[in-house]
């Protein structure tokens, strides 16, 4: 699992990181879908695997007219693009 985090993201970053998931499987389409649902935020685990990131746990909802075939949706890639205020943003992580 990756855990970068890329702090002042542009969209030629965004299109950047479109293009190399594609590049891995040429013959996928990009698909642009907002979180729905429940969403949480954890604070920093203080132990274990994970110590020191926050967790944000959110959905996707997929139409299912939208997808074929039974296993389809083991066969994905994704990433988050998020806003968040600059004033929560640790100095050193800023451009």
């Amino acid at each position: 699992m990756s855990k970068a985090v890329i702090f002042g993201v542009t969209k030629e970053t965004v299109g950047t990181a479109m293009d190399e998931i594609k590049k891995v499987n040429e013959d996928s389409m990009m698909v642009l879908a907002p979180f729905v649902g429940s969403m949480s935020t954890h604070a920093p685990s203080k132990s274990g695997k994970n110590k020191g990131y926050y967790r944000i746990k959110c959905e996707i909802w997929i139409p299912e007219d939208a997808i074929e075939g039974e296993g389809a949706l083991t066969d994905f890639g994704a990433f988050a693009v998020m806003r968040l205020p600059k004033a929560r943003i640790k100095d050193h992580m800023k451009d």
